[in-house]
């Protein structure tokens, strides 16, 4: 990529959120995970807004997601570069730039009707594929977005990447990661500012 894909990132991870919230239950499947999140978060979504409301959102995406591990896809071989608390820094700031992504965006997506179109089998990873429509306007093409879910066959399950149209959200952040810790002149100081400026753009009203 020639670029810092944050903003493609954005769009799909406020997809995202409509389709996966809740802790798995004892006999899920992966689709399922899915499809019970979904049916959470779209049931807290109706609910008047208030700030236990977000609270509740907010944790029931966290269960979802497996922060730390996709961190660690993102970075790959860099991730044993970096010491430990370089390690945190990092992971703090990609989940602060989720969940900052996630509170602007979430609502988008009750304009979305969701179709679930099947899983494969990646590994321990299970791959559960959707097509989203839009509610308002029916001749927008479906949006394809699938979850990888770790944790086949039997669970827990965790997110850990997302892929829009064939466009992996790990493998985005990776080539760019990559590019900054190898490039001359940035490396690792680069990559942090560069995810800090993106923190205060979305801090901005």
């Amino acid at each position: 990529m020639n670029r810092f894909s944050f903003s493609s990132f954005v769009a799909v991870l406020a997809l995202a959120l409509t389709m996966s919230a809740a802790a798995p239950a004892l006999g899920q499947t992966p689709d399922e995970f899915v499809k019970a999140g979904h049916a959470q978060l779209d049931a807290l979504l109706r609910q008047p807004a208030s700030a236990q409301r977000d609270a509740q959102i907010a944790s029931a995406f966290d269960r979802m997601v497996d922060y730390d591990e996709l961190v660690r896809r993102c970075f790959k071989q860099h991730w044993g570069e970096l010491d430990a608390a370089k390690q945190a820094e990092v992971s703090g700031l990609l989940r602060e730039i989720v969940r900052k992504n996630y509170q602007k965006n979430l609502k988008r997506t009750l304009d979305y009707n969701i179709t679930y179109t099947g899983q494969r089998g990646q590994g321990s990873d299970v791959v559960v594929r959707t097509q989203a429509q839009s509610k308002t306007d029916p001749r927008e093409p479906a949006k394809l977005v699938d979850y990888v879910v770790e944790g086949a066959p039997n669970g827990p399950f965790h997110v850990v990447d997302i892929i829009a149209e064939n466009s992996s959200t790990v493998t985005n952040y990776y080539r760019d990661f990559h590019r900054f810790l190898t490039t001359p002149g940035q490396g690792y100081p680069y990559l942090v500012d560069k995810l800090k400026k993106k923190i205060e753009k979305l801090n901005q009203p």
